[in-house]
């Protein structure tokens, strides 16, 4: 180990134990470290200056003046801000669009993304290292899958399944729908538990039966002689055995206790005893023979209800994500899942253009009280048929909830201004810490990759945004990005 300064304050000790352990993979751990003019962690402080010590892909070590291998490579970014890549939560780019109505739970929406014919640069140049693609449609589309941006292809798919999109724009039909969609899950369900039921009364039946049907036997078995029948001869009637009728002694075991195989087969033979053959693959129990234990086959469900019938039974977390045109939906769409309280749910927040105006203020309240998560466009809007402005995003997150940010449109001029946007709603009070990470942390607790994705933390994939400046302030540009510790886009190699 090459030792630099003394260890900052910000260092994590417990970390650095872990820097030097062996690698866990049976090889040798590939080092990368980032040292940034400044590191915003997202989870934490922000670094200024900042280190990062990368191994095999992951996060190691966040800090100051780190301690990291001989060998390790170096990249030096003493002129940049090194954030999390930022995430988009709901995209189709570059993907067709057409009708599609009803209930499609067994779509998944990464079956249609090929990545050699996706233009992932334009994501790419704009600092997202990861992006959602959800499936098209009315009604319950299927569900969304996750994909990074750049990487190896064996890398490419972070999630198959990040979320059950739900649409509510039009609650006259989709209120409908989604009613239907549940209690057609129920009645799944019930479906198989209502065989299960029939079959375990078949296999008491069955079990009385033949517990009666030995019994029957034992009772034949155990009757009194009937006149005419020959009289049983007593023990001491039997004749005896002469000396030279007996069979032969069994062979004495040596000190180990073994008889040896020969004298094994050598009684076996002078007995006359024949050892049972052994039973043929798949061929049936000949009778006395012990039978396997029958197993239920459940009948076979729906699988474009799967998701929902998951979420009914508790077996996934994948949340619903409901997609609304204004504060009446929401109400709808409560109203449907009033009996499903425990469903995990996202609310995407969307408007109706090109007019900026909004009147999800009139739920900010109840929103915030159940801490629900929201995905919605970065902007300032209006009230309703006026020109006050209101900024839903700082309304949304001072009452309790979790803001993700996604870009308003899948067009590379709207993935260039997202960060523009964001310092337009700092502008207008939402605090800056909540801005990134609603374009980072939050962005990817949305799609389900929290726990990997969205902010600079051990044992958090290494995928970073590089800037030449703050990354709120319009004239920084993305100047790198790093997908699992590698450098996979570069400003300068594309002058």
């Amino acid at each position: 180990m090459r030792n630099f300064f003394r260890l900052s304050i910000t260092a994590v000790t417990t970390l650095l134990a872990a820097a030097s352990a062996p690698a866990q993979t049976g090889g040798e751990e590939k080092f990368v470290v980032v040292k940034a003019a400044k590191v915003i962690t997202v989870s934490g402080e922000e670094l200024s200056p900042g280190m990062i010590v990368i191994a095999d892909g992951k996060i190691r070590l966040v800090g100051q003046n780190l301690e990291y291998p001989d060998g390790a490579t170096v990249i030096d970014a003493r002129r940049e801000t090194v954030m999390p890549g930022m995430i988009h939560p709901r995209t189709r780019f570059q993907l067709p669009a057409f009708n599609r109505g009803g209930v499609h739970g067994d779509i998944k929406a990464g079956d249609e993304v090929v990545p050699s014919q996706v233009e992932f640069e334009e994501f790419l140049q704009a600092g997202f290292t990861s992006v959602c693609y959800y499936p098209f449609g009315s009604g319950i589309a299927g569900v969304s899958s996750v994909m990074r941006t750049g990487g190896p292809e064996t890398l490419r798919k972070l999630k198959d399944a990040a979320y059950l999109r739900v649409d509510m724009t039009n609650p006259g039909q989709d209120k409908a729908t989604l009613r239907n969609a549940l209690k057609k899950a129920q009645e799944e369900i019930d479906k198989v538990a209502k065989a299960k039921e029939e079959w375990d009364k078949k296999q008491k039946e069955k079990a009385e039966a033949e517990k009666k049907k030995q019994e029957e036997q034992q009772k034949k078995e155990g009757e009194a002689p009937k006149p005419g029948d020959k009289p049983q001869p007593k023990p001491e009637d039997k004749p005896q055995p002469k000396p030279e009728d007996k069979p032969p002694p069994k062979p004495k075991a040596d000190a180990s206790g073994a008889t040896g195989a020969g004298d094994a087969t050598a009684s076996a033979a002078d007995t006359g005893a024949v050892p049972p053959p052994e039973p043929k693959p798949g061929e049936p129990p000949k009778e006395g023979e012990k039978k396997d234990p029958e197993q239920f086959v459940p009948p076979t469900m729906d699988a474009k209800h799967q998701p929902l019938i998951d979420l009914i039974q508790g077996k996934t977390d994948v949340p619903l994500f409901i997609e609304l045109d204004q504060a009446a939906d929401y109400l709808h769409a409560e109203d449907v899942l009033k009996p499903h309280k425990q469903f995990p749910r996202t609310y995407m927040l969307g408007q109706r253009l090109p007019f900026r105006e909004s009147d999800y203020d009139y739920t900010v309240k109840e929103l915030g009280e159940k801490k629900t998560r929201i995905v919605m466009p970065p902007a300032v809007f209006y009230l309703p048929f006026s020109v006050e402005q209101v900024n839903l995003v700082a309304d949304l997150t001072k009452a309790g909830c979790e803001v993700a940010l996604a870009p308003w449109f899948d067009a590379p001029l709207e993935f260039a201004r997202f960060r523009d946007r964001l310092a337009d709603l700092v502008r207008a009070g939402l605090d800056r810490k909540d801005a990134i990470k609603g374009a980072t942390l939050y962005a990817a607790n949305a799609v389900g990759m929290g726990s990997r994705l969205g902010s600079i933390e051990k044992d958090k994939d290494a995928d970073l945004a590089f800037f030449a400046g703050d990354p709120l302030n319009p004239l920084s540009k993305v100047s790198r990005v790093m997908i699992a510790g590698e450098i996979v886009w570069n400003a300068e190699e594309k002058k």
